[in-house]
């Protein structure tokens, strides 16, 4: 059941910065219905209050990339998993995301899919899950980092509309290896059907790239990782991101994945309107350190870092708002910037034009944090659904 009435105090964090001083945010019938000053709004008895003081209050984190949480994973095709996920993503700023898959067999594929379908209509109490990413199986052999090597394919149209019958419109965005052999006929036809496609797990050349984009390639999964370099002389998909306008990026701002300079290099390449921060998290997050199952494969957990037996990064046990820490503390990027990376940016990408941004009239998707970056309040869709 949404609060009816909700009036909030505290730093208003907008994509143009934050208050210097104490504003009021008010909330009715799940929507921001007023931003302004403290004394501006007259409260009435049917309100609740919160007084934040100083602390920042910022719009809901979207979460485009997210394999599992607190010990539920995507995979385990089940809604109790996908419930886990919501309730404890919330706990940690996480008001939307996409449940995303990783490579397996057809039939596998298919009912996670559906099964993300079904727990997407039904209400929940954290964090809303919006659809799904469908993170492989067309994906480069040679860039497969997690993935199991078994289960790639080439991409299919007809294996691709499998999966959109079974998901029912709950595909929301694709990842893909573009030069492989009949990826631009399914590029072209997951555009064509709304889904935003992404590169990922890819050893493209600059012009493969390009001519991807042409057919509808607009997006880039996890920026550097999982995909060729940059040289001098032969740019190849890392350089075809950095250069080519068109394409928004993602990242893992866990600081290991992406050298945090390097980070600040894709900033200022791109632009931080066409920056998104993902989690790319695993059921390990939340979790500590110790062994997991990922993929079908043993994951170990050491200071907070996944990686398979033979070393290879295995996704990261982040929350956006830990990323959000470390594109502050260790990128250098501003609060307000940081911010847009987790929820304006994201927002955009997915087409979301009712949040991701703290205006009048936006849906109240909507996190509180302190000054170390720890959550103490999140409201989704003008629901509390968390509270230190």
């Amino acid at each position: 059941m949404i609060n009816k009435s909700i009036f909030l105090k505290g730093r208003i964090v907008t994509p143009n910065g934050v208050s210097s001083s104490k504003k009021v945010l008010a909330i009715e019938d799940g929507n921001i219905s007023f931003i302004g000053e403290d004394d501006s709004m007259f409260v009435g008895p049917d309100y609740q209050i919160f007084d934040f003081g100083p602390n920042y209050i910022c719009p809901g984190f979207i979460d485009m990339h997210v394999h599992g949480y607190a010990g539920a994973d995507v995979m385990e095709c089940s809604g109790g998993a996908l419930e886990t996920m919501s309730r404890e993503l919330a706990r940690r700023g996480t008001t939307s995301f996409l449940a995303t898959t990783m490579s397996a067999p057809r039939e596998e594929i298919v009912r996670v899919i559906r099964n993300i379908s079904v727990s997407g209509q039904n209400s929940s109490r954290g964090a809303q899950l919006l659809g799904c990413h469908l993170e492989g199986p067309f994906l480069n052999h040679a860039k497969r980092g997690a993935h199991q090597a078994k289960h790639l394919r080439l991409p299919n149209i007809l294996e691709l509309r499998h999966y959109i019958d079974a998901g029912n419109g709950c595909i929301k965005m694709m990842s893909i290896a573009p030069e492989l052999t009949g990826a631009m006929e399914v590029i072209k036809m997951a555009r064509e059907t709304g889904i935003v496609v992404s590169l990922a797990h890819s050893d493209a050349s600059f012009h493969q790239v390009e001519e991807a984009c042409g057919v509808g390639l607009e997006h880039v999964t996890h920026a550097f990782n999982a995909m060729a370099g940059l040289h001098h002389r032969d740019p190849g998909t890392a350089g075809a991101i950095l250069s080519m306008k068109q394409l928004s990026v993602d990242v893992i701002p866990d600081g290991h994945h992406v050298h945090p300079s390097v980070v600040k290099i894709l900033v200022r390449s791109k632009g931080v309107d066409q920056v998104s921060a993902i989690s790319d998290c695993i059921k390990a997050g939340g979790m500590g350190d110790g062994e997991y199952q990922f993929a079908g494969q043993k994951v170990i957990v050491q200071d907070g870092l996944a990686h398979l037996v033979d070393g290879t990064l295995a996704g990261s046990t982040i929350s956006l708002s830990e990323g959000l820490k470390v594109l502050v503390e260790k990128v250098g990027l501003s609060l307000e910037e940081a911010v847009k990376m987790v929820s304006l940016n994201p927002a955009r990408i997915l087409g979301l034009h009712d949040r991701g941004v703290l205006e009048y009239g936006k849906r109240a998707d909507i996190v509180v944090l302190n000054n170390h970056f720890n959550v103490m309040m999140t409201i989704v869709g003008g629901r509390v659904v968390y509270k230190q």
